[in-house]
């Protein structure tokens, strides 16, 4: 697939200022890339404006670095910052973890993992503009028609929330309903109307269909969840391990820190003749 591709490159590729020597393994690469963007090998003509286009990037780059135009970009210092980084990456042996220490990271960020509850309920809606400024009174009476057995799809405003939600996340119902009201029904006792309960809407009768409480799951239900944020730290560790030991070898000068002093407010302008008065001061404007 690639027997043409030493025609252009042989040799090693050298970084002196004034050769550039392409060698088999760069040719090679960017093969390899054309070939997954466009599902098929280059062509002759193809690999040759392939290695141009490197060429010219190579020479441009050299210039640039001649010139110290990397010096002052912020793009550049950051993307060579990350590359750094990159280099400073753990290997998989330092980022395998054995079930005890991913225990001991599960102990040690519970709240990061607890299970938050979860609540399935009915709701019927009263809303106060409709209510003649007694909705306390017509939750009461519509609260004795549901507890009496009355259909709750036929009592109560219209509105756009659902009647009933299905298990759903605290969160969810928060999201939907207002804190205040997620927290009222998730103290509820099950199987029972009950209410008025506020909401930023207006007020809601309320029946509990199932409520699941929150709970700390067993290290097999958050494995994956687990393992990552355990790489993730060890990896932040171990680049932070290794920041620190280059900025050891540093010693870094700087100037005394003062505080910004305010800024002096501008007096008004006033009139250098004698007599005159400022435009200001006659209260005149453009």
């Amino acid at each position: 697939m690639f027997a043409a591709y030493a025609f252009f490159a042989d040799g090693d590729e050298t970084e002196t200022r004034d050769r550039i020597v392409v060698t088999e393994g760069r040719v090679l690469q960017l093969a390899q890339v054309f070939a997954k963007t466009w599902q098929r090998p280059p062509t002759p003509q193809e690999l040759r404006g392939l290695l141009d286009a490197y060429i010219k990037e190579e020479v441009y780059y050299r210039e640039a670095v001649k010139r110290g135009l990397d010096r002052d970009d912020t793009l550049i210092r950051r993307r060579m910052q990350q590359k750094m980084e990159f280099l400073s990456e753990p290997g998989e042996d330092a980022l395998a973890a054995d079930d005890t220490a991913l225990q001991a990271y599960l102990d040690d960020h519970k709240d990061a993992y607890r299970v938050e509850p979860k609540l399935a309920f009915e709701q019927v809606f009263i809303n106060p503009k409709l209510s003649g400024g007694d909705a306390n009174a017509r939750a009461t009476e519509m609260l004795q028609a549901l507890k009496a057995g009355d259909d709750p799809a036929k009592i109560g405003d219209p509105t756009l929330l659902p009647r009933s939600v299905p298990l759903s996340p605290l969160r969810l119902v928060q999201r939907d309903f207002g804190d205040d009201f997620a927290d009222d029904v998730l103290r509820a006792p099950a199987g029972e109307w009950i209410g008025p309960v506020e909401s930023p809407f207006g007020l809601h009768l309320v029946r509990v269909a199932k409520r699941v409480e929150a709970y700390d799951p067993k290290l097999d239900e958050v494995r994956d969840a687990v393992r990552r944020d355990w790489r993730n730290l060890k990896r932040q560790e171990h680049q932070a391990d290794a920041y620190n030991k280059l900025r050891a070898q540093y010693d870094v000068v700087l100037p005394e820190l003062k505080s910004p002093k305010p800024e002096t407010p501008m007096e008004p302008e006033t009139s250098s003749q004698p007599g005159k008065s400022s435009r200001l001061e006659k209260g005149e404007a453009e």
